[in-house]
């Protein structure tokens, strides 16, 4: 049987001849890649090197809603993995950008990664507005005496190596073709001999033909050292927080060295590049749909005073993704189906036209829109309400439903999603007509077909726009942390370097962006079913039946995790059964997907999104 080689949009491509002498220093990009596990190559829940790996690379240019890589599993039925990879820019002493360079145009790449999970080893989990806690995870394991801050940043609990999963940095360069690198670490957990450690692997590094880094993420696997067999594991029985149990998710940093055999030392002599990060995280069930607010959208307001990826306010760029996303989150939400399906009143797709328009006629659409958005930076209390958007829950818990919040006196309104201040501020230009139209991403399929200046741009929003900004309560790829601007390099930016998001990797260890999140993952998978993040996680779905949308048509909706069991709303019994389902049965749910243009169709000439390639047997249809 041949070897898997994934659909490369690049393949082909040709780069241009670049002079060695000429670089003054280089740069990785994107600057995050976001890999995301899948069960291929997998026998029974454990790696099978007999079987190969399939994947796909992630987003490298914004706007293409269809996956390029065929289905979402693999030939045995396993979910593919999506790899992040890493390309190398050279820019000259003036800061400009000359182009990619490896092995096409004769430079050698050798890649070094180090990644983490450091889940097990953190604190208790809190969310970013509650009082920090110094309640350990695994208090009786690796335990530590004295005070603790609670920071994020802490790094006096790299102490508790029992806790950690390590492989160290490891590294890769392209001769001949390289065997892939496997990232072990170890997870001893409260078991008494370090011998009896398990193997965790959280991933592997490959190279491409070109010797570019891909990124390939573990299998998705979460289990309790104290399970008597694989098959037979404890219960779920903490909310984030479960004692003994370790997954597979990651991060850490990606650095490169580069040779050219014209300059020999030419590894020594240029300014060493910033180091790119790589984040692991689960898959992203809704493909082409995304959130409101981005990781890119979180970086870019942070960076604001010092770049921005474009002046002034783009309509494609800014406003359309959202109000066009409202529709797609339509069909992962029921509520979002309510008010923005294809017969809600704020169904956006088909008003397309006048909203690009800065017609005065116009105006009263732009006021009224512009009025329904949440405040960003909880600057007005009275907003705590659902009539304002996005209807999402906040970095401080569920507060979806009117009368429901809780009394936290004075912080009721973070417990609701908001628009980045930059967002908001470029839709106050929206409303007020000061925009240009600009150009739909989405026309080019490869990031060659990009200017040079451009490459960079593109490579690091196609990554993030996939990703949860907000909320991250604890999130998918990350959690709050992810806006704290401490954790990024400020001092510095080099001339030329677009965008300039780096993690700072002084203070942001291997394994620091990820420790946050909850343990086991598959725990806030069960558990924040409503209102989080539908676009990666679907809250409802609807199903495509031989005679057509019948589940759309009819308004009925199907709970996307139909056949696991409920989690009671009542926690305090320290008893989730759905989130122990969970930890068994991702690998069998389904993905939502557009469905192609060539099908049929009830809607007329709006796209619709359905459930596709489920492997769970459904019970009864509807709710």
């Amino acid at each position: 049987m041949a070897k898997f080689s994934p659909y490369d949009p690049s393949a082909g491509k040709t780069y241009p001849s670049i002079n060695p002498k000429d670089i003054a220093r280089v740069e990785i990009f994107p600057p995050v890649g976001i890999a995301r596990v899948g069960d291929s190559g997998t026998s029974n829940g454990e790696r099978d090197p007999s079987i190969d790996i399939e994947y796909y690379y992630g987003p490298e240019v914004p706007g293409l809603t269809d996956h390029p890589f065929g289905t979402f599993r693999d030939q045995r039925g396993g979910i593919k993995r999506q790899a992040a990879r890493f390309r190398v820019y050279a820019y000259n002493s003036a800061g400009k950008n000359l182009g990619e360079i490896n092995n096409y145009n004769k430079y050698n790449l050798k890649w070094t990664v180090h990644v983490a999970n450091k889940k097990a080893a953190y604190y208790l989990f809190h969310g970013k507005y509650r009082t920090p806690t110094t309640d350990l995870r695994n208090p009786d394991t690796d335990p530590i005496y004295g005070d603790l801050k609670g920071d994020p940043l802490d790094q006096s609990l790299e102490i508790r190596k029992k806790l950690i999963v390590d492989p160290g940095a490891q590294s890769i360069t392209r001769t001949g073709t390289p065997s892939p690198v496997p990232l072990v670490g170890y997870f001893q957990g409260s078991l008494p001999d370090a011998d009896d450690a398990l193997p965790v692997t959280l991933g592997e590094m490959r190279t491409d033909d070109q010797g570019r880094l891909v990124f390939i993420p573990g299998t998705g696997q979460a289990r309790s050292v104290q399970d008597i067999s694989r098959l037979y594991q404890p219960e779920i029985i903490s909310e984030f927080d479960s004692i003994d149990w370790f997954d597979d998710v990651c991060d850490g940093w990606v650095d490169v060295s580069v040779t050219h055999p014209d300059r020999p030392s030419m590894d020594a002599e240029i300014v060493k590049p910033r180091k790119a990060t790589v984040l692991s995280a689960p898959p992203k069930f809704a493909w082409g749909i995304d959130s409101p607010t981005t990781l890119y959208d979180i970086m870019e307001n942070i960076y604001k005073g010092v770049y921005l990826d474009h002046s002034g306010t783009d309509f494609y760029k800014d406003i359309w993704p959202v109000l066009a996303g409202t529709y797609k989150l339509a069909w992962v939400n029921e509520k979002a189906y309510q008010g923005h399906g294809p017969g809600g009143y704020g169904n956006f797709l088909p008003q397309e036209a006048a909203l690009s328009s800065k017609d005065t006629k116009y105006q009263a659409q732009r006021d009224f829109i512009f009025g329904r958005l949440r405040k960003p930076e909880f600057k007005n209390q009275d907003q705590a309400h659902t009539i304002f958007m996005p209807r999402l829950s906040g970095d401080n818990g569920d507060a979806i439903e009117p009368g429901t919040i809780r009394d936290v006196p004075g912080e009721p309104i973070q417990r609701f999603a908001a628009l980045t201040a930059l967002q908001y501020s470029r839709f106050e230009d929206w409303k007020d007509g000061n925009f240009t139209v600009g150009v739909p991403y989405g026309t080019k399929t490869c990031v060659e077909d990009y200017p040079t200046d451009e490459q960079t741009v593109v490579l690091a929003r196609a990554m993030l726009d996939q990703t949860i900004g907000d909320p991250l309560y604890p999130g998918i790829e990350t959690y709050w942390i992810a806006k704290d601007p401490k954790i990024y390099q400020g001092a510095g930016i080099p001339q030329g370097m677009r965008p300039p998001f780096r993690i700072d990797h002084d203070k942001v260890l291997p394994g620091f962006l990820s420790r946050g999140l909850s343990l086991p993952w598959q725990s806030d998978f069960d558990l924040c079913n409503t209102h989080w993040w539908p676009s990666a996680r679907p809250d409802d779905v609807a199903l495509l039946d031989r005679g057509g949308a019948q589940q759309m048509i009819d308004g009925r909706r199907v709970r996307w995790t139909e056949g696991l069991r409920d989690t009671p709303d009542d926690v305090s019994s320290a008893f989730f059964p759905g989130s122990t389902d969970m930890v068994h049965h991702w690998r069998s749910l389904g993905f939502v997907a557009k469905v192609p243009e060539n099908s049929e169709s009830l809607t007329g000439s709006l796209p619709i999104y359905v459930e596709q390639e489920r492997l769970f047997p459904r019970g009864k249809r509807g709710y």
